[in-house]
């Protein structure tokens, strides 16, 4: 047999060259590393979230958290760093890797989904195989059972024997992951060498909205105008239960906001509850909580917490702070309850040394296609709102 017809393939697309002399070609992943600027964020993702066994954690020479490992089966790791300064937001168009994938099996579709969105991660996109979600720093996430779809039928393209020799099905699907964080995390290191850190122009807080298509648009769009915008989000909270996450005792955390030329607040999809009370607190009266039946006290507390924190926020140095009031949702009962939030929202923010309100509610998103889930935005449902909120936000930050 000649050379040619015995090494025919060994050239073409999709083949694999013999590795070199004495070298065995790598078979697995062995662990993979990426930095976050938010090492609590990421952990209470990862392991919060995506349920993944932490396995070690490492401190720096002054005994602050610097690494986090999370196992993905077998010997292979995950390592996330914290960063030591922040790098500019990779938009999802850009040349690059796209997603990060984890495997999940097909019959637990369905309860990742009501677990995400529980969690403040809403499903934001996805395909008959597939599950797109965003982690805490807008980074897409997917939840893969492809190579059978939900309705059960396998991808007849899919080959199981491409997988690399001794790498499980679960191993497989973690070299996608690999590759993905890997890229990421030089693509982040490529741009940092090429140019300094902007300065923040504005600050965006809020919910888990703000790492949704909501909190991008917003971003990418005053990017577009020039602006550099910082996004800090923490999921599932508001005003209503400081017990949980308390924004005003936040706001020192925020640094020093004299520079900005503003912040943005979008809060109060996940106040429509009891209030809890602050027990140092003696402005909040006796007892652990004000039911919400108790619409008067609800009321005067929730509107006194409003502007208690946008007073925080103009106090800490925000020449202005604009209030972007929750839209309604798809359902009667929870946007009927939005309503009392959007209108202690309005009178608080008023009563404030520097805050402007922010109003979407011309805009209906009671159809379905403006939300995902019901109630978080859509990207079709947070251009509606955009377009009708972007002279108020463009003309206050130009001013």
């Amino acid at each position: 047999m000649s050379d040619q017809a015995s090494g025919g393939n060994a050239n073409k697309p999709g083949s694999n060259p013999p590795p070199g002399p004495g070298v065995a070609a790598p078979s697995a992943v062995h662990h993979l590393a990426v930095k976050v600027r938010d090492l609590d964020r990421a952990e209470a993702f990862y392991a919060g979230v995506l349920q993944l066994t932490i396995t070690r954690r490492h401190d720096d020479e002054r005994g602050r958290p610097r690494s986090i490992w999370f196992g993905l089966g077998g010997t292979t790791f995950l390592a996330v760093e914290r960063a030591e300064r922040g790098e500019p937001v990779r938009f999802d168009d850009a040349p690059g890797w796209h997603c990060i994938a984890l495997a999940i099996p097909l019959q637990e579709r369905e309860a990742w989904r009501a677990r995400l969105a529980e969690k403040g991660f809403p499903v934001e996109h996805e395909t008959a195989y597939t599950l797109y979600v965003r982690d805490p720093e807008g980074a897409v996430v997917a939840l893969s059972h492809h190579p059978v779809s939900i309705a059960g039928v396998s991808d007849a393209n899919a080959d199981p024997a491409a997988a690399p020799a001794g790498v499980t099905a679960r191993l497989a699907a973690l070299v996608t992951l690999s590759a993905a964080l890997l890229a990421l995390g030089l693509a982040s290191h490529a741009s940092a060498q090429r140019a300094p850190v902007p300065v923040d122009d504005v600050l965006l807080v809020g919910s888990s909205s703000v790492n949704g298509a909501f909190g991008r648009l917003i971003e990418s769009e005053l990017e577009h105008a020039g602006m550099h915008v910082r996004r800090v989000a923490h999921s599932a909270t508001g005003l209503a239960r400081p017990d949980y996450f308390d924004w005003q005792a936040e706001i020192p955390r925020l640094g020093d906001l004299h520079g900005l030329r503003g912040v943005l607040v979008t809060l109060g999809g996940n106040d429509t509850q009891p209030l809890r009370l602050r027990d140092e607190d003696p402005r909040e009266g006796p007892g652990d909580a004000i039911r919400w039946v108790d619409e008067a006290r609800w009321n005067a507390l929730y509107t006194q917490r409003v502007t208690r924190f946008v007073d925080g926020l103009c106090g800490a140095g925000a020449p202005r702070v604009l209030v972007i009031l929750p839209t309604d949702g798809v359902s009667d009962d929870w946007s009927d309850r939005v309503h009392r939030v959007q209108e202690a929202q309005i009178t608080g923010t008023h009563a404030s040394r520097c805050g402007t309100v922010v109003d979407p509610r011309a805009v209906s998103t009671r159809d379905a296609r403006a939300t995902v889930d019901g109630v978080h935005l859509s990207r079709r449902g947070s251009r509606s709102v955009w377009e009708v909120i972007a002279p108020i936000v463009q003309r206050a930050l130009a001013g």
